[in-house]
């Protein structure tokens, strides 16, 4: 068998890329035990952190050293931490926070990116290998786990929603639904930027039951909820249909079932814009977020992040027309407009 010399310097940057996972490890300790909550109030003292999380003082401080090391807080004088920019993404129920995030990433998802081989060899989903059933049916299961879902969704959507708002203008379109809208963080968004607007939150009825009693007042005449699976039915007659994250989840066989769905409930020039992150269709060799999101969806659903050219093509066999790519300053979404004619 013909090799290639290795470099010293590939091995190096090769032990370096496989230090993510011990990084992870302690990633997950520290949010676990609400590291960064304690620190918001101030820098403290290794003793102090150990005290307060019921920890060994040694075993948690090389935690901490090891994940000041990559910038995730700062190590200062005399064994004490403080909260840095970085580190502050883990606060509980801080927007913009990634801690629930992290929380669904390095627990119920951590053991099935080891069964990616699995799925390169059987075309399966090693989420279910694992785990016995499909991640929704899991979350239905687990009700408090879904609920830690839904947040890390929306710690990580924030960011995303204040990129839509000031690029898009919602505020000519008289109703607008949110299909698959879980706690309707986005309607709310768009609500309160466009006050002659109604909108439509429509997802499951256990993402639903939830998501009532999250309206604010101020919203509860403008904001509806529908519950239901957009595999069935979808309202009808919205003047503007959304969904954020959502066409990732799915195989391409079942997001046309959804935009034909869609397609259906659309008025004669109604718009949908579809959500996602984009993988640049001349990428080779270069990076991009939604090619590692792409992992995710792999290990843990039937869908996959896609291409433009990829997204146009369930767009023309849904019978909708594609209008026009929207690119909103970051790689996590871009908008992808497209019309009933």
């Amino acid at each position: 068998m013909k090799t290639q010399n290795i470099k010293p310097e590939s091995t190096f940057k090769m032990y370096e890329v496989l230090s993510g996972i011990w990084i992870a490890g302690c990633l997950n300790t520290a949010t676990e035990l609400n590291i960064a909550d304690k620190l918001s109030e101030g820098a403290k003292s290794i003793s102090l952190l150990a005290k307060e999380t019921k920890s060994y003082e040694w075993q948690l401080y090389r935690i901490m050293r090891a994940l000041s090391s990559v910038g995730i807080f700062e190590e200062l004088e005399n064994k004490t931490f403080a909260l840095n920019d970085l580190g502050a993404a883990l606060q509980t129920d801080v927007p913009g926070t990634l801690k629930n995030f992290i929380l669904v990433n390095l627990n119920e998802s951590f053991t099935v990116f080891r069964e990616l081989t699995y799925s390169a060899q059987t075309g399966n989903v090693p989420f279910e290998q694992v785990h016995g059933m499909n991640l929704w049916d899991y979350y239905k299961k687990y009700p408090e786990k879904g609920v830690n879902f839904g947040k890390g969704m929306t710690g990580l959507s924030e960011v995303v929603l204040k990129s839509i708002m000031n690029t898009f203008d919602f505020s000519s379109y008289k109703t607008i639904a949110d299909i698959g809208g879980g706690n309707g963080s986005m309607i709310f968004d768009i609500l309160n930027a466009s006050p002659d607007s109604t909108g439509i939150i429509f997802d499951e009825a256990n993402v639903i039951e939830e998501t009532d009693q999250l309206i604010p007042e101020h919203l509860e005449n403008r904001c509806s909820t529908v519950s239901g699976s957009f595999f069935n039915t979808i309202p009808d007659n919205a003047d503007l249909y959304t969904m954020k994250w959502i066409l990732h989840d799915w195989n391409d066989e079942e997001c046309i079932q959804i935009l034909k769905n869609i397609y259906q409930a659309m008025p004669k020039g109604g718009k949908l814009l579809i959500i996602e992150a984009v993988i640049p269709d001349d990428s080779q060799n270069k990076p991009h977020i939604a090619k590692l999101q792409d992992i995710i969806m792999m290990a843990c659903l039937t869908g996959k992040e896609r291409t433009l050219n990829e997204f146009k093509l369930l767009i023309e066999n849904a019978g909708l027309r594609f209008n026009r790519f929207i690119p909103i300053g970051t790689d996590l979404s871009s908008i992808i407009e497209c019309e009933k004619i």
